[in-house]
Order: structure tokens, then sequence, then C-alpha cells
């Protein structure tokens, strides 16, 4: 069942029946239900179904020894799309990855707030690189 302030489908509506099933999300929101026996099993919340955006990527690769080693881009963008293969002559000890991401909810549309939320802060709370790593005879490792 919904709660009493209808918090569990937040933004969107439960609808008259009251299960949190027949929950409605707000407009660029996903209704995503918990099952199994996790402790909040049964809940359904609208979670934002737009994903971020990376805007550029500045990956480096340091050696043992202090050298350094720059992916660059094969265009004007600083994009992680363009972004070449990098090259080098050591053995990696450290990469290091500098992005920059936007991530913009629209809260115009919103249906009216629940007066328990007093305010609403969306954003990135996470993230998760991968590596994929080629050796010279061509084998390639996912790190």
């Amino acid at each position: 069942m919904c709660a009493w302030n209808n918090h569990y489908c937040w933004p969107g509506s439960c609808h008259s029946n009251g299960l949190t099933q027949d929950c409605t999300c707000a407009s660029g929101f996903r209704k995503v239900s918990i099952h199994g026996a996790a402790i909040n099993s049964g809940e359904t919340t609208c979670q934002p179904s737009l994903q971020p955006t990376i805007l550029t990527c500045d990956t480096v690769t340091v050696g043992p020894n202090g050298e350094t080693k720059r992916a660059m881009s094969s265009a004007a963008s600083t994009a992680c799309a363009y972004l070449q293969d990098m090259y080098g002559n050591f053995q990696p000890s450290v990469m290091e990855f500098d992005m920059t991401s936007d991530f913009i909810i629209d809260t115009i549309n919103f249906l009216t707030k629940p007066a328990f939320n007093k305010v609403s802060n969306f954003g990135i709370s996470d993230s998760t690189v991968r590596i994929n790593h080629m050796t010279v005879n061509g084998m390639r490792t996912f790190l």
C-alpha cells in the first residue's frame, strides 16, 4: 500500500486504490519495485530515468618511475568518445581519471511535493570506470 503521504510514489501518484503497484511516476522518472527478501521488499519508488552525460574525460597513465601517458582526443572535442587508444612502453602503476558530467533534473513539471518533503536534491552518487586492456599481441582483458 502507499503511505498516507504518497512518499513511495513521489514524484508521481498512487491513484485512488492506494497500491504502489499502480504508481504513476512523473515524466523523467521510472517506477522501480523492490522484490524478494530485502528489508524494503514491496516498496515502489520513482527514480530518475535520465542518465548523466559525461562531457569530458581526462585520462592519464602513470608508470612506476613517474612517467606519464595521456589519452589524446582525435578531434577538437574533449568528449570521451573522441579519445584515442593510449600506447606506452612501461607497466602502468596508476590510472588517473578526471571527468566532467552533466545531470539536470527538470523539477518544474513535478506534481505538488508532499508536505514532509522539504528539499529535493538529485545528483550522481557513484560511478564506474571500465578499462579495456589490450596487449601488443591483441589479447584483451577487462580491468
